[in-house]
């Protein structure tokens, strides 16, 4: 038989954690890393909340101990082959298995570890079979504690190596600001303003993509080697690519950890304690005007009834519905992410870029003040970002409610004072057309619209990118005569 390459037996992919140590300094013993949860996780009864908890950690995992979940679009790292008939005349030995690989023989290390991904020996997310050799034609593989495959089954090497790699990067890296969880929380994030960004919704601001669509992995590479300008997110040049690969993977593995988390717990939002609580003073208020309205056969509402009642229709839900919702909201995520590597979803103007002239600049300016774009309503007349909408109370997304402070907001909560124009500070890049795609498909999570397919033509969204990309050099002695708004600011309704 050809010759096999020796591999001792070392580790299984889920691996301790090694490195807390980045963040908590000293000589006390570093404290076990674990994923935040929600607010609104934490707001359910007892019941749904072990339901949803336990459902995270089935298939993500914990901060020591991932989980890897095929079903998630992450490039987890990894050799996948099946099993296969023996070449003529080759006799296997016990422990052994004929192979072949979907990419060519794959390059191992004294710890590669192999998970099964179907047949009778796959088990679960866990890959449990040492490695022990792999054969110099990359035919035949020796597996610790038995080969227990039939031909067809598919297995990978070295499955999630990529997110153990992403997860180290990621801890000494991004723990400071961005949280074990992805949650904008890390010790440091106090401190700092703008705040960190909280992967957990699914959003990302700076994209190429249209304006429903995901973040690519390219938009990530970008903000992860060049940082966002304005923001305390610095550039990571200084990474290996390897180690940019695998931490942008990691990220969007928390995205779709956070995003999996948050849609469970707003299935199961009539089950939440505060929703209970609201069902029960409504019921009081209206018992309350029946007495006062001299209604003696009005029935106090109870608390304890209404709790009761909600368990029995959430274990009857449990039981029937929620394995069904975990898989539909897996599968939603995981379009969702699919199709934002889609070329598709990504922004390419129709034409080329309008010649920067004084007279696009000029259509641009007019553009800007118009009521149809009504870009000053935000950035100001002048584009230094104090536009009328900065002072107004602005009600939260869904709701009548205003915010307490004034002024723009994102999704995540947070005061979102608009771009300064003049300080030539692009957050999601400074080329031509990264501006056209923040005009084009605005940017999410904020205030700001998209105006491509509908209010302005591409042709035109080049002439606002010129007008607004020559604001920073623009001096008094060359600024054309003002030219006042078409219409007053009010808040959205």
């Amino acid at each position: 038989m050809a010759s096999m390459m020796t591999l001792p037996q070392v580790r299984r992919f889920r691996a301790g954690l090694l490195a807390a140590a980045a963040v908590f300094v000293g000589c006390v013993e570093n404290p076990t890393a674990q994923f935040a949860w929600r607010e609104s996780t934490l707001d359910l009864i007892p019941e749904a909340r072990r339901a949803v908890q336990k459902s995270m950690v089935e298939n993500f995992g914990t901060p020591e101990d991932l989980v890897a979940w095929e079903r998630m679009p992450v490039n987890y790292g990894g050799a996948v082959g099946s099993v296969v008939a023996p070449a003529e005349g080759v006799t296997l030995n016990p422990g052994e298995a004929a192979v072949a690989f979907e990419a060519g023989k794959p390059k191992l290390t004294a710890d590669s570890t192999l998970l099964w991904m179907s047949g009778q020996s796959a088990a679960g997310k866990t890959a449990t079979v040492d490695v022990l050799g792999l054969s110099d034609d990359g035919t035949l593989l020796e597996l610790g504690g038995g080969v227990k495959a039939s031909e067809g089954d598919k297995f990978a090497i070295d499955f999630g190596r990529q997110l153990e790699v992403g997860r180290k990067v990621y801890m000494k890296n991004c723990l400071h600001c961005h949280g074990v969880a992805g949650d904008g929380a890390g010790p440091t994030a106090k401190y700092l303003n703008p705040k960190p960004r909280d992967y957990r919704l699914g959003v990302f601001k700076f994209t190429e993509t249209l304006a429903t669509e995901r973040v690519t992995r390219d938009d990530l590479w970008r903000v992860v080697k060049y940082g966002i300008p304005g923001t305390y997110m610095p550039s990571f040049l200084l990474l290996k690519d390897d180690e940019t690969h695998a931490v942008i993977e990691y990220v969007r593995w928390l995205a779709m950890r956070g995003e999996m988390e948050k849609r469970l717990t707003d299935e199961l939002v009539d089950y939440a304690t505060s929703s209970i609580k609201d069902e029960y003073q409504k019921s009081k208020n209206s018992y309350d005007s029946a007495v006062a309205s001299g209604d003696k056969s009005a029935k106090a509402p109870s608390m304890a009834s209404l709790m009761s009642e909600a368990k029995k229709e959430l274990a009857t839900y449990l039981k029937e519905d929620f394995a069904s919702t975990v898989d539909g909201t897996a599968d939603f995520i995981a379009e969702s992410w699919t199709r934002a590597q889609d070329p598709a979803s990504v922004i390419t103007p129709t034409v080329p870029r309008v010649a920067d002239t004084e007279a696009s600049r000029a259509n641009g300016r007019l553009l800007y003040l118009s009521d149809k774009a009504k870009c000053y309503t935000c950035h100001g007349a002048t584009g230094r970002g104090n536009g009328g909408a900065t002072e107004d109370f602005w009600p939260k997304p869904g709701s009548t409610e205003k915010y307490d402070e004034r002024g723009l907001h994102d999704v995540w909560g947070n005061v979102l004072p608009p771009r300064n124009l003049r300080l030539g500070q692009y957050r999601g890049g400074r080329r031509p057309v990264d501006v056209f795609r923040r005009i084009y498909a605005g940017i999410k999570g904020t205030p700001m619209p998209a105006f491509g397919g509908t209010v302005l033509k591409d042709e035109e969204i080049w002439d606002v990118v010129n007008y607004v990309m020559s604001l920073p050099y623009e001096t008094e002695s060359t600024a054309p005569a003002p030219v006042a708004p078409q219409v007053a600011v009010r808040p959205v309704q």
